[in-house]
């Protein structure tokens, strides 16, 4: 029984990758579980020794939230699953990234997190996606073709967007848009125009792609409140104490409602301008028991 665990343990890695993952938690857990699946009897106190720990259920609470997983103990991780290379660098700063308290280290981290996903996918198509939401002004320079008026000279486009890019970042933008295939060229007029093509990501790149694009565009809606007057913003905002319950049924509301909004931007003929919508709902305290 113990030459199956070892075996698995030594091929886990292959199948799972850390850099598949925004949670060291979530990765122990599938490591742990694929393990299982190979060894029926396995334990997480065996995990714990197998990952070079003590003979307790210490990885079990790292699991679980109730312990922080130390630079250190990842290290011991990487050597027990034999993790290699970019995969190795990605947990070492993950883990790094989850201890982090202050903004500024949690943003650097987690770009170099998107740094290190890029080199570790091997399909040139999934490395463009993830490009796509690494920065804000890919999706608006997609919106921005199908305005009245567009030209797609780069110098255009920085007098017409904010918050200011560079030419060369515009025009970077404008052949990964053709790359991914959003955008063409129209054959008779050599125009660029918007395709019915949609960024459709797997679930090796979605995860990274989402967080990425939620980090950028909440940052620029904070800006918006002062780089515009209230006649071109709408922004509010209201703080509740509600239930589970009561938020789930929020959270579909605002789903119908985004998609009510799409419906109504899809009957805009002559769109002028390029607007972003951010809908926020999170907690502003933990659950209380009774």
């Amino acid at each position: 029984m113990k030459n199956e665990q070892k075996k698995a343990l030594k091929e886990v890695c292959q199948q799972i990758k850390p850099s598949q993952y925004l949670e060291y938690e979530t990765f122990l857990e599938d490591v742990f579980q694929w393990v299982k699946l190979r060894s029926k009897s396995y334990s997480y106190i065996l995990f714990a020794e197998d990952l070079g720990f003590s003979k307790t259920n210490v990885i079990h609470l790292m699991i679980r939230g109730k312990r922080r997983l130390s630079v250190k103990g990842a290290e011991r991780i990487i050597e027990a699953l034999l993790i290699k290379s970019t995969e190795r660098l990605y947990l070492e700063t993950l883990v790094r990234y989850q201890n982090a308290r202050l903004a500024s280290d949690r943003e650097a981290l987690f770009a170099r997190l998107m740094d290190l996903k890029s080199k570790s996918l091997s399909s040139p198509l999934e490395q463009s996606q993830l490009e796509y939401y690494n920065e804000w002004f890919h999706p608006v320079i997609r919106e921005m073709v199908g305005i009245r008026g567009f030209n797609p000279d780069p110098h255009w486009i920085v007098k017409h967007i904010e918050p200011r890019v560079l030419p060369d970042q515009a025009r970077k933008s404008l052949a990964l848009l053709e790359e991914l295939e959003i955008v063409k060229r129209n054959e008779n007029t050599n125009q660029l125009e918007l395709t019915q093509q949609h960024i459709s990501t797997g679930d090796e790149v979605a995860s990274h792609a989402v967080v990425r694009y939620h980090q950028r565009t909440i940052e620029i809606g904070r800006e918006a409140v002062m780089n515009f007057d209230h006649t071109e913003r709408n922004i509010s905002s209201v703080t509740m104490s509600i239930s589970e319950d009561v938020f789930e049924k929020i959270a579909d509301e605002i789903s119908e409602f985004r998609k009510r909004i799409l419906e109504i931007s899809e009957q805009s003929n002559n769109p002028d301008r390029v607007y972003q919508l951010n809908i926020q709902l999170f907690p502003f305290t933990k659950p209380v028991k009774e």
